[in-house]
């Protein structure tokens, strides 16, 4: 899913470099979280572990948007899963 999803991002970087230079990237905050979805009727554990990952993805996206996309999707990709994302 984290390579489909960073190849979609690389594939419209036109559309999301611009969402970038009009500070709209938080849009895909909800995008994300519903990916990921943590419910309240989760587990303790499984709750957190679902918001965790989902933040933690929503800001290496915003980060990749703001140093202009420079790595290739399946390098990111890989760099989230080397850290046990």
């Amino acid at each position: 899913m984290l390579r489909l999803l960073f190849a979609h991002f690389e594939i419209h970087r036109d559309f999301y470099r611009l969402l970038n230079e009009r500070n709209l990237v938080y849009l895909l905050k909800d995008v994300i979280i519903g990916l990921c979805e943590p419910q309240p009727e989760h587990s303790k554990e499984e709750a957190y572990a679902r918001a965790y990952v989902a933040y933690t993805l929503y800001g290496w996206i915003e980060v990749w948007f703001q140093r202009g996309m420079q790595e290739s999707a399946e390098e990111i990709a890989e760099m989230f899963k080397s850290h046990g994302l």
